[in-house]
Parts: C-alpha cells; sequence; structure tokens
C-alpha cells in the first residue's frame, strides 16, 4: 500500500516496507510468495540468457536492463494499486450499505443490525450487508405492495359507504402492528359494507312483497332505485341505509293502516249488508272481485260503504229497531243490570234520526267491545251458574222423596256428580275472583255481574243456598209439629202391618223383643232384576263390576236404615188393640191390610213400639195381593233369624202402606 495520502505508488521505493512476518503463518500468501520468488528468478535468468546471447555491449544491455526494471516496476505497482482501489471501493460500499440499511430499518421501524462483530473481511462484510439490503428490499416492496393493496380497498369500500377513507403516510412505511390494525380496519369495512348488501337484499325482498300486496307505485327516483331490478344504481351509503329504512318502515305503516282501515270497512259493511238485508249473491260477489289489501280493494270498499250508508239512511227506523234488538242480546251476554240499561235514555225514543242511529251505534260498539275484553270472565260466570243450578238440582233430588229409587246406581251417578261438583265450582270461584281483582285495578271500578260485584254474587249465592236449607228445615218441622196425633196413629198401623208381614212371612225373631225390629223399605227386598245367561264357562266384567257395585250399594242402604231404627225409641206399651180403639171413632184412618181376626192372646203376646219416636215418610205403595193365610211359629223357633231366602220375603211388595 501507498502512504497516509493514499496516492497510488509507481515506484517501489513509494511504497511502504513491509516485514515478512506478515505473511507469517498465512498459507496462500506463503505459497504466493514462493510462487513469485521462483518464476521471478527463472524469468530473470530466461531474461539474462537471452540478452547475453543478443549483445554484449554494456550500453544495450543497460538500456534493456532499465527497460526490464521499469516494466516490472510498474506491472508490481499497477497491481497494489488495483488492490487498494478495490479496498477503497469496498470500503464506500460498505458505508453506502450501512446508510441504506440504516434507511431501510428506519422505513421499517427496525432495530440497526451489529456490523463487523464477525470479525470478517471487508469485502465479506460488503457481500454480507448487501445481501441484508436485499432482504430489507424484498420486506419492504411486500409491506408497501400490502399497503397499496389495503389503500386500493379502503378507497372502494369507503366510495360504497360513503365515508372518507383513512390517512396513509407515503414517506413511512407502517410497522407490522399498524399494518396488522389497517387490515382490520379493512376487514371491519369489509364486514359492514357485507352486512349492508345483506340488509339491503332483504329488506328490498320485505318492500316489493308489501308492494306488490299495496299494488304501490313508486314517487321518487330512490323508491325506484330499491324497487328496480338493477340492484347495482343503490349505494350503501349511510343516507342511503338511513332513507331504505325509512321507505321500508313507512310501507310498511301503509300497510297496516290499510289492513286495518280495510278490516273496519269489512266489518261495517257486513253489519249494512245484515241490517239492508242485502241478497248473499250480491255480497259474496263483492267478496270475491275485492280480496287482498291493495289500494283498489279499499277504494272500493269505501265506496260501498257510502252507498250502504246512504241506503241506511233511507231505512233508518228499521236499522235502529235492529240495533236495539242487537243491544239487547249484548246487554245479555255482559249481564248487565237494569239499571245499566235504563241508563241508556235513548232506548225508547221513536225520534228516528240519524243522531239517534249513531248513538245507538256507539252504545252498541261499547257493549260489543265490553264483551271482548271481558269474554273469558263472562263465560265463567255462565259456567258457574250453569254448575250452581246443577248442584242445587241434585240437592233437591237427594232431599226428595223418591230419593232412595236407586234405579240403575242412580244414586251413585249423583253422588259422584255432587263430589265434582264440589270441586269444580271452588276452583271458578277462585279464577273469576283474581278477574274481578284485575279489572278493579286496571280501570278503578269493581266488575258488575248484574249489579253485583263478583264477591256480592258468589256470597248472596251461599246465603240463599242456607237459606233454602233451613227453609226446608223449618217446614219439616212445622209439619211434624202440626200433626202429632195423626203421625203417631199413622205409626202404630204401620207397625201393626209390619207386624202381620213379619207373621206372613214366617220370622223367627219374637215381637217382644222390639230393638230386633228393622224397618226397613221393601225396596231393599225387591226381587233382584234377572240376570243375563251366558254360556257355560263364560262371565263379563261389566256384568261382575255391575253386580257388585249394586251388592255394594244394597249394603249400605241397609246399614243406614238400620242406623236410622237404632235412633228410634219405642214404646212397648200399646198393643194392636189399643191402636184397633184408638183408630174406632176417626173413620178417615184404618189399616190397609185386609187381616185376619187375632186371638187376643197373641197381640198381647207381641206388644208394637209407641208411634212417637217414628218419622213417617209421605209415599204409599199399591197393594194387589193380600196374604190370606197368617203362620204364628211356636215359641221353639223365636231364637231363629229371618228366613231371607223365602219367595215371600224376596218378592216385591204391593202393599200400599202409609210409609
Amino acid at each position: 500500500m501507498n502512504n497516509t495520502n493514499n496516492v497510488a505508488p509507481t515506484r517501489f521505493k513509494d511504497m511502504e516496507f513491509r516485514d515478512m512476518e506478515i505473511i507469517k503463518g498465512i498459507k496462500w500468501a506463503e505459497t504466493m510468495y514462493e510462487t513469485l520468488d521462483a518464476g521471478l528468478k527463472k524469468s530473470f535468468l530466461n531474461w539474462v540468457v537471452v540478452v547475453l546471447t543478443l549483445s554484449q555491449n554494456e550500453v544495450d544491455v543497460k538500456e534493456w536492463k532499465k527497460t526490464f526494471i521499469d516494466q516490472f516496476e510498474e506491472r508490481c505497482c499497477e497491481m497494489v494499486a488495483d488492490m487498494q482501489e478495490l479496498h477503497e471501493q469496498v470500503i464506500n460500499n460498505i458505508e453506502k450499505y450501512l446508510k441504506k440499511t440504516q434507511v431501510l430499518c428506519k422505513d421499517l421501524q427496525m432495530e440497526m443490525p451489529v456490523v463487523g462483530h464477525k470479525k470478517l473481511g471487508l469485502y465479506q462484510e460488503q457481500l454480507l450487508l448487501k445481501k441484508r439490503i436485499i432482504e430489507l428490499e424484498k420486506i419492504v416492496d411486500a409491506r408497501q405492495a400490502e399497503l397499496n393493496e389495503l389503500h386500493q380497498k379502503q378507497l372502494k369500500l369507503c366510495t360504497s359507504l360513503g365515508r372518507e377513507p383513512m390517512f396513509f403516510n407515503a414517506n413511512s412505511l407502517p410497522s407490522s402492528t399498524e399494518l396488522a390494525d389497517i387490515q382490520a380496519y379493512i376487514e371491519k369495512l369489509e364486514q359492514e359494507t357485507f352486512d349492508r348488501e345483506e340488509k339491503f337484499y332483504s329488506v328490498k325482498e320485505k318492500i316489493i312483497e308489501i308492494v306488490t300486496e299495496l299494488e304501490y307505485i313508486p314517487s321518487t327516483k330512490f323508491e325506484s332505485d330499491v324497487i328496480g331490478q338493477n340492484e347495482s344504481k343503490f349505494v350503501i351509503t349511510d343516507n342511503n341505509m338511513r332513507a331504505l329504512d325509512k321507505f321500508y318502515y313507512n310501507i310498511q305503516k301503509e300497510l297496516e293502516d290499510v289492513k286495518e282501515e280495510i278490516g273496519t270497512l269489512r266489518n261495517k259493511i257486513e253489519q249494512l249488508w245484515v241490517l239492508l238485508d242485502l241478497e248473499f249473491i250480491e255480497r259474496e260477489d263483492f267478496r270475491k272481485k275485492y280480496t287482498g289489501n291493495s289500494k283498489k280493494t279499499l277504494e272500493a270498499l269505501r265506496t260501498e260503504l257510502q252507498r250502504c250508508v246512504q241506503l241506511k239512511k233511507a231505512n233508518i227506523k228499521v236499522f235502529i229497531d235492529k240495533l236495539r234488538q242487537e243491544l239487547s242480546e249484548v246487554w245479555s251476554q255482559c249481564h248487565c243490570s237494569e239499571s245499566v240499561k235504563n241508563d241508556f235514555r235513548f232506548l225508547n225514543s221513536d225520534c228516528y234520526t240519524e243522531d239517534l242511529l249513531e248513538l245507538h251505534e256507539v252504545q252498541l260498539e261499547k257493549w260489543r267491545s265490553y264483551f271482548e275484553e271481558n269474554r273469558e270472565t263472562l263465560s265463567l260466570l255462565d259456567k258457574h251458574k250453569s254448575l250452581w243450578d246443577r248442584m242445587i238440582e241434585l240437592e233437591n233430588a237427594a232431599n226428595g222423596p223418591d230419593r232412595y229409587n236407586n234405579r240403575g246406581g242412580k244414586l251413585l251417578r249423583e253422588e259422584k256428580e255432587r263430589n265434582l261438583l264440589a270441586k269444580q265450582i271452588p276452583k271458578i270461584e277462585e279464577i273469576l275472583m283474581e278477574q274481578a281483582e284485575r279489572y278493579e285495578a286496571r280501570y278503578g271500578s269493581p266488575f258488575l255481574n248484574y249489579g253485583e260485584t263478583i264477591l256480592d254474587y258468589i256470597n248472596n249465592l251461599y246465603a240463599n243456598r242456607e237459606n233454602a236449607k233451613q227453609i226446608r228445615l223449618s217446614a219439616r218441622k212445622a209439619q211434624k209439629e202440626a200433626t202429632p196425633m195423626s203421625t203417631t196413629k199413622c205409626t202404630t198401623a204401620l207397625f201393626a202391618c209390619t207386624s202381620n208381614m213379619v207373621s206372613k212371612r214366617q220370622l223367627d225373631t219374637p215381637l217382644t223383643d222390639v230393638k230386633k225390629i228393622r224397618l226397613t223399605p221393601r225396596k231393599v227386598f225387591a226381587e233382584p232384576r234377572q240376570k243375563l245367561k251366558l254360556p257355560a264357562g263364560k262371565t263379563t266384567n261389566h256384568n261382575i263390576s255391575r253386580a257388585k257395585r249394586l251388592s255394594q250399594e244394597r249394603k249400605k242402604r241397609i246399614d243406614k236404615i238400620r242406623r236410622v231404627s237404632k235412633k228410634l225409641d219405642y214404646k212397648k206399651n200399646d198393643t194392636y188393640i189399643e191402636f184397633k180403639n184408638d183408630l174406632t171413632p176417626r173413620f178417615d184412618l184404618r189399616s190397609t191390610l185386609n187381616l185376619v181376626d187375632e186371638e187376643p192372646s197373641t197381640s198381647a203376646a207381641h206388644p208394637l213400639p209407641g208411634p212417637s219416636a217414628i218419622r213417617v215418610p209421605s209415599t204409599t205403595r199399591n197393594i194387589t195381593k193380600t196374604p190370606t193365610k197368617i203362620q204364628h211359629k211356636s215359641p221353639k223357633s223365636s231364637t231363629k233369624s229371618p228366613n231371607f231366602n223365602s219367595k215371600l220375603t224376596a218378592a216385591k211388595s204391593q202393599t200400599k202402606l202409609i210409609f
């Protein structure tokens, strides 16, 4: 190398002297030195041989020697200068690459890489920097391309959405984080664009349905763009989307208004048709011709309503009479009291004018609305009244004179029905009270049923029911106290007849044991119905269950009659002779049995119970067959039980009794 002035050497003397130690250990340098040294010696010696051959003149040899040395020195200096120039060029490149790397790292917002930490030569460091710059430039190009693409997307999306695009600094590249944020922003714009397009197509479909139903004609360019088939004309900007929502709301509201008006008009027209008594064919033709909810149908209904109104005015008296009849029916359905009906002062007015007609229509519409609002409560009141009347009917049947005529399990069915009503009626009353409370909370006035509140109505029903029971008990008590003598004599006659029939049936129980006598209704010993004969080995579950049920009912009736009989307090002093003497002055009372004269000893031996403790029912039975023979058992058989298997005991009695 040259001196410190970095001037290329032209002579050997300009070169700095170097020690051979600098190549010590460097194989390629040592090898190159040996090669050059040997080559120089060989070339020099060959040159000398040629010179010696050419001339021995000192002048010529001197000139040739000078030429050889100058050329050799020049070539060596040139080679050193070339390498020195390359060295300077490498240094310049490294500086340039370092600056460029610094700029790229700054644009990419990256840290500057460390140079020379690997202790490489300048040429290798230059190559490494160059390679790193190429990589950084690729990253910059890719990021710039991505940024440009995002910028183009943003411009397109913002144009569609009618928004201002986000500002991008063209002098600096965004970082990876900033680029991710920009990407998220673009994705958000894309999603919003997609959502708006979906909403547009969905709302457009609904608008077209409404437009078709209404037969709507667009009045503005915007409405034409929305309804038209070319969707590209509609730009999904913020203003257009707001206008789309408003258009859809307005046309939907218009459809609802048209539907409501058409429904109202149809109801009014139907009512007027009924009032005008128009022909069915004419009505049906109009209904078929004007269907749907189009504006054309609306105009036709308005015209028809005007026509019917004109006809109504010409027959106003007939219409008022019909309205009064309908009003009376609605009042009945709404459980209105007479005071409510009297409050309508125009009910009996004979001044037939349009005002009077309108007053009746308003009144009718008022109570129709009341009925619709309280339909459930009114229906429950009707059901409650029906169930209550049925319960009262069953109670009256249970207290009637023919309550023991149990034909086909009637008593059991009535008892089940009474139990069912006892469960249903309180539930309905509870629901009625809740609905009455809600009505009062909503309107601030109580719900009235024929002028009574629900609570008063239910309390009055139970009070009337209890009063009716008390009246029945008082009537029975008064009847019993009014005719004590007749009851006593009739009871005595009853026991006389019972005594004869017991003798007739050959009862083993002695008549002196009064407590063992049981006054059992004839129906208990009625002959059972003839059962359906089935083939051998075959039975029916229905017949078995029915027979079992009838047997249980019969047993219950017998037990009940026996319990009542135990409560009777019989007197043992009255005999049949005393009964006969008592009947002698009274021709209106007599025994209904054609009895055979008995021996006084027999009557005296079997005293009958007194009549004071016996309650005599008012029903009687006819006698068609009179016993003609009286048999008495001997005292030995007095401990035996009655023979209930005899035909006489099981046969139906046709004796007319005061019982």
